[in-house]
């Protein structure tokens, strides 16, 4: 397993005034950080690379943040804008020096959509779009990540079992599954049968407490048994803390405190779980 963070616990935005974050994930000891693309303009990605010198590794992830880059559209030229958008953030992670791109990036978030289910053609385009970023993302060794998001984000997968059917239309080698405690504590039903569904897909899984803040500190989900369900499914991926500072929107207390410690105790804590169940950190060094 590999264990980073996503650099929203420092700031809701990036730029090369930010490279500073790096520095402080590298003291942690971090394996990989996870870098935001919503904002293009503003990410440097040859800064990046150099900043993290091999030392550490690189993820990206984004949203789709233009309702005329609306990848489920029925208008085609939305479509067509969204692709390239997204087609432009695996650029980005490439250059950046990473190999995995993640997140809700399979549907524009928080839609304006009225009551009930996405309709299957919003299914079909979605998906449509996505195989086709996916085969241009395999093209330069990169994986895409589909993350199911809390109903307040998207209104086209919510939980692992929709994220799976999506999976399954996209129909790419080099696509996974990203789940994400956080918003699975109001949309699974059963928490953990949904992380042992996705057994030999699941590549990336954000562990956050119950409020976004450090994991383990929240008494709602049981570690323990998310642990014995990797254990499980053996799975061997990414692991990130996606805590938000008091600069992201809908943020209105301080959940994770000073962001360097929440990515150390973070950690802390996840190290200590691999530990007790036997479970191996990037590098093939082993924790028992």
């Amino acid at each position: 397993m590999k264990i980073g963070i996503h650099t929203g616990a420092w700031s809701n935005s990036w730029s090369n005034e930010k490279l500073y974050i790096i520095d402080e994930c590298k003291e942690v000891g971090l394996d990989f950080i996870e870098f935001p693309l919503t904002d293009l303009s503003h990410f440097d990605p040859l800064n990046v690379k150099s900043r993290c010198e091999g030392a550490i590794e690189v993820t990206c992830s984004t949203v789709i943040p233009k309702v005329e880059w609306d990848i489920g559209a029925d208008d085609p030229i939305c479509r067509k804008n969204g692709i390239a958008f997204l087609k432009r953030c695996v650029d980005m992670t490439r250059l950046a020096g990473g190999s995995v791109f993640s997140g809700m990036c399979y549907v524009l978030a928080r839609k304006n959509h009225l009551c009930g289910p996405a309709p299957e053609r919003e299914w079909v385009y979605c998906a449509a779009a996505i195989k086709e970023v996916a085969q241009y993302a395999g093209d330069k060794g990169i994986t895409i990540g589909i993350e199911p998001t809390g109903r307040y984000h998207n209104h086209l997968l919510n939980t692992a079992a929709q994220a799976l059917q999506f999976y399954d239309m996209v129909g790419e080698p080099n696509v996974i599954i990203h789940l994400d405690s956080y918003h699975m504590c109001y949309e699974e039903r059963h928490f953990y049968d949904a992380i042992k569904s996705t057994r030999g897909k699941l590549g990336y899984f954000h562990m956050n407490g119950n409020d976004r803040g450090r994991p383990g500190d929240d008494d709602l989900i049981d570690w323990d048994a998310v642990f014995r369900i990797f254990v499980q499914i053996k799975f061997d991926g990414y692991i990130g803390f996606e805590g938000f500072g008091t600069t992201s929107p809908h943020i209105y207390r301080d959940v994770i405190g000073v962001p360097k410690e929440f990515a150390r105790e973070s950690m802390k804590f996840v190290l200590k779980m691999m530990h007790r169940y036997g479970l191996k950190k990037s590098n093939d060094i082993a924790l028992s």
